[in-house]
């Protein structure tokens, strides 16, 4: 009997200290994300991370590998018009019209600054002929990546059975698309101005470290009431990159400080996370001026800068 509960305190010695580290770094820490990952970028060196592996709905991380798609197949100058499924893209969108003409980085920039759906769409449809063989092009990038647990099926994150990613995979992702100059460009940008033949609107960009946190690079956000708060980024610290991508957070930036803080000293504040909080998107085109003087179009204004069916909001 005593030899038994010998090797039984023995296994425990070993196994313990290997399942304590986990434990810490996830529920004592108040961190609410169902999965995450911190890794140096140029080592793939795990710092943190919990369930990194697990499959789950990326909501508009998705964008992330929308737009290195068409960063490495388009100039950039290409004019895209789209069809007419665009007007039922859900928000976040550019409210982008059928057959008019749109230039390929503005949609670009609209993706990943506004987090477009329609953008989204829109490109994928022009790069592959329709959203779904684009969605396998995606999918097979994955693949060369080595993200064996990402599969999309559209090109925005929308809600839609069978896409899934990991915090693990859209590190991957990430890591790949920031040795595409253009791309690290995009994810800097703070503000976009959206201008076509009718209106000029003034974007802001989603992520809020952007504006309060100074090793921040870049990173996209992304959310749907199925996949909670989304986000993968990178930071920079004492000349190396660091990545971090997390997956079904319910506290997107309370949960991203909180694994900062693995590796850095100082981090934003509640209040300052506040302050660099989207605003919406901003009209000054005379054309929009106007339609606000009619009833009518109020509510059209509204509609598409108010609040919105969370069903569907994908940001």
């Amino acid at each position: 009997m005593r030899p038994a509960l010998n090797l039984i305190l023995f296994l425990v010695l070993i196994f313990v200290p290997h399942v304590l580290p986990a434990v810490e770094n996830g529920a004592n820490h108040g961190i609410t994300a169902a999965s995450y990952i911190l890794v140096e970028k140029d080592t793939f060196r795990i710092i943190t991370g919990k369930d990194y592996h697990r499959r789950l709905p990326p909501a508009s991380t998705t964008k992330v590998m929308t737009t290195l798609i068409a960063l490495e197949r388009l100039s950039g100058e290409e004019i895209v018009i789209p069809d007419n499924n665009v007007t039922t893209i859900p928000r976040s969108k550019m409210n982008l019209v059928p057959g008019k003409k749109y230039r390929s980085f503005d949609l670009m920039t609209g993706a990943m600054v506004e987090s477009a759906n329609d953008a989204a769409y829109a490109l994928g449809s022009y790069i592959a002929g329709s959203e779904t063989a684009f969605a396998r092009i995606m999918t097979e990038r994955a693949r060369d990546l080595g993200a064996t647990d990402t599969n999309f099926v559209n090109a925005s994150g929308l809600p839609c059975d069978n896409q899934y990613s990991s915090p693990y995979d859209l590190a991957l992702i990430f890591r790949q698309a920031l040795t595409n100059e253009r791309f690290v460009d995009l994810v800097q940008t703070r503000y976009f101005t959206f201008e076509d033949n009718t209106r000029k609107i003034r974007y802001k960009n989603h992520n809020r470290l952007l504006f309060c946190f100074e090793p921040a690079i870049g990173g996209k956000t992304g959310y749907t009431r199925a996949a909670r708060h989304c986000y993968v980024g990178a930071f920079e610290k004492n000349g190396k990159v660091y990545i971090l991508a997390m997956l079904g957070s319910r506290s997107l930036w309370k949960d991203s400080v909180q694994i900062l803080k693995t590796i850095y000293d100082d981090v934003p504040t509640d209040e300052q996370l506040r302050l660099a909080k989207a605003s919406r998107a901003s009209y000054s085109s005379a054309t929009v001026v106007q339609k606000k003087k009619s009833s009518s179009s109020k509510k059209v204004v509204k509609r598409r800068t108010g609040k919105t069916n969370k069903k569907y909001v994908n940001r």
